[in-house]
């Protein structure tokens, strides 16, 4: 025995006596051709998906990657990978190629049951199987026909996911070889997908702590409570109109939380300071820029965020080099920066303080386009008049926040604190 096929033994027969092979042998070689081409071709595709997964950690784009490669590599009119929420005891996928954001329960359903007992199903016939939930089809018009069902697990082996291809192009069943190729897909994928958990359990960690960091500096001193909050969301409003995306706004929005830590560092007789500050308490009020920048450099903050203490330091710098703590101007104050001191001056207009009423917002863009120039940044100003619908929107959801008559530091004093330059103009505002 040759171990070689019968029909290529035949083929090679026939070519020895000269004569020309029969027609199934040319099919037969057709396809073992086809079939070679298209083993080469998943290869290709498998090894260039991999190395994709290996550089993305965001996992929503991670999953729009890998159905993207379940549809090509298996020739299927859908692919929908879903995610074991183990919280909630739920499958999930926010990237379902062809349709929307899909929630199940686990075990409920062929790749609920997939999910809990992590076993391979491939059907030619959805709706020959008592687990497939034909209600999806029945509200959007579609109609499942065969169905390949895939486990991706973790390096601890549990399933961690589900891979689900929807009919097979050309009305024909999922293949060995198609179970065998999504095999391999899965495999890559888990790494990719645990990789991108982490970041994702990393960045909610880190979110967390500034979060807290912002509430302790705004717990000490009512009339300026939920200021941090306030500013980081109009930072973002600003930000966005200025084409700020991505790493850009999570830097700013990190930037706008943090502002004020320095103030920590304040004792509370001057902080909560009920009448003026003298220029010897002004100048020490003054610290506060610098403590921050001082405070967050001890902070191990991730390698696209490293900006963050310099943006939260120079909120207080002026474009005409009058501000501080290091007096820079212009350019040589960071972008983040100056957008951050748009937000801080907006908000020190639009809510209430304790020697000031909450200002209408044309009388706030009135009163900032006053100190366009000398304090705030012209293209950061026309950003804030290009987003005015958005910062109104703003303005108006985050109102619960504001301090409230009776708050402590928020009787009916009229004199100003005189805790910044911002804050000064705008006591002085309300006496002219």
């Amino acid at each position: 025995m040759s171990g070689r096929p019968a029909d290529r033994r035949s083929t090679e027969r026939r070519t020895a006596a000269g004569a020309p092979p029969d027609a199934a042998d040319r099919r037969a070689a057709e396809r073992r051709s086809r079939e070679r081409r298209t083993a080469g071709h998943r290869l290709e595709v498998i090894l260039d998906v991999t190395r994709r997964l290996m550089s993305v950690t965001d996992l929503d784009s991670l999953l729009h990657l890998m159905a993207e490669a379940t549809q090509e590599l298996l020739a299927a009119d859908r692919a929908t990978i879903f995610i074991v929420d183990a919280d909630r005891g739920e499958l999930w996928s926010r990237v379902a190629l062809g349709t929307g954001e899909i929630r199940i329960p686990l075990g409920t359903g062929i790749a609920g049951s997939v999910a809990q007992t992590g076993e391979v199903i491939n059907i030619p016939d959805a709706y020959a199987d008592a687990r497939f939930n034909p209600e999806p089809d029945q509200l959007s018009g579609y109609q499942t026909k065969s169905l390949l069902t895939y486990p991706m697990t973790g390096q601890d082996g549990r399933v961690i996911g589900v891979f689900q291809a929807v009919n097979k192009h050309g009305s024909g069943p999922f293949t060995t070889a198609d179970e065998e190729t999504l095999a391999s897909l899965a495999a890559s994928a888990a790494v990719a997908v645990e990789n991108a958990q982490l970041v994702a359990e990393q960045k909610q960690l880190w979110q967390t702590l500034i979060e807290s960091l912002a509430m302790t500096v705004d717990a000490r001193d009512q009339q300026t409570a939920g200021h941090s909050q306030r500013v980081t969301r109009y930072a973002d409003v600003i930000g966005r109109a200025m084409g700020l995306r991505g790493k850009d706004l999570e830097k700013l929005r990190a930037a706008a939380l943090l502002h004020d830590y320095g103030k920590i560092a304040v004792r509370d007789k001057f902080l909560q300071k009920p009448g003026k500050l003298d220029d010897a308490e002004f100048e020490y009020m003054k610290a506060h820029a610098e403590k921050t920048g001082e405070f967050l450099a001890h902070l191990v903050f991730p390698r696209d965020m490293r900006d963050v203490p310099v943006i939260a330091s120079q909120h207080h710098e002026r474009m005409d080099g009058k501000g501080y703590p290091k007096g820079l101007a212009a350019d040589a104050i960071v972008l983040g920066a100056r957008i951050v001191a748009a937000a801080d001056v907006f908000d020190a207009l639009t809510a209430p303080r304790y020697y000031k009423p909450a200002y209408p917002l044309d009388k706030t863009l009135e009163l900032m386009d006053e100190m366009t120039g000398d304090h705030l940044d012209p293209k950061v100003m026309a950003a804030v008049h290009t987003a005015k619908p958005h910062l109104e929107a703003a303005l108006a959801a985050l109102k619960h926040t504001w301090p409230k008559p009776g708050d402590e530091g928020m009787g009916t004093i009229q004199e100003a604190a005189g805790l910044s330059e911002r804050d000064r103009a705008a006591a002085k505002a309300t006496t002219s």
